[in-house]
């Protein structure tokens, strides 16, 4: 079990580290202010909107003493409850112009560009609400966008290392499944990649012989 988990950690971190690279090179970094003077937030679009299932993934940061050096990113899924008409949306290019503090929820305002079926829409107003630093609700004005997510926000959850790591956790409890279905997952992911499998099987030589103390 302990070996599995490692090599899924180890899977996970290499593509992470691809996808990172492949977006960004290291000059990109030059013109950013120290990373201690910045917010930043993450987690998963899981959202009910009328007959329609939204689930995805966002990601923010922000630079509290210059609001123009900040950026939203979300992708996700759409599809009715019967699982037909699916398709995909992309928020980018977002701008902030306010942030205030009412009560336990921080309000931030701005204006994004969402992917549509007729092509991109620019300078949405969205207001994003953090709620006790644990739900996230996306509020685009319909009006820009032919009301196309209906009359309520697009919800998600904040995330964090402590509350990921809490989660892994308790899914590892169930460890009768978990050593059935990382094996599966791994493989597949592997295949998918085109990763060789003897690459991969000296890789976690070590962890074998780590876990085995």
């Amino acid at each position: 079990m302990i070996y599995h988990i490692k090599s899924l950690k180890i899977l996970t971190s290499f593509v992470i580290a691809g996808c990172i690279l492949s977006l960004a090179g290291a000059d990109a970094y030059a013109s950013l202010a120290p990373m201690n003077d910045y917010e930043y937030g993450y987690g998963p679009i899981a959202s009910l909107n009328n007959d329609w299932i939204l689930a995805g993934g966002y990601m923010g940061y922000s630079n509290p003493s210059n609001l123009s050096d900040s950026g939203f990113h979300a992708t996700f899924s759409m599809v009715l409850k019967n699982g037909t008409a699916y398709h995909m949306h992309q928020i980018s290019n977002a701008t902030l112009e306010d942030v205030r503090m009412e009560g336990n929820n921080t309000i931030m305002e701005g204006s994004i560009t969402v992917t549509m079926r007729d092509g991109p829409v620019s300078n949405v107003p969205t207001t994003w609400t953090i709620s006790n630093n644990n739900t996230m609700a996306i509020s685009m004005d319909p009006s820009k966008i032919n009301d196309h997510f209906g009359d309520t926000p697009i919800y998600g959850i904040v995330q964090t290392p402590e509350k990921e790591m809490e989660f892994t956790n308790m899914m590892s409890q169930d460890s009768a499944f978990m050593d059935k279905w990382i094996p599966i997952m791994v493989q597949n992911t592997m295949s998918a990649l085109k990763i060789d499998s003897g690459n991969m099987s000296m890789m976690s030589q070590p962890l074998q012989n780590q876990s085995a103390n």
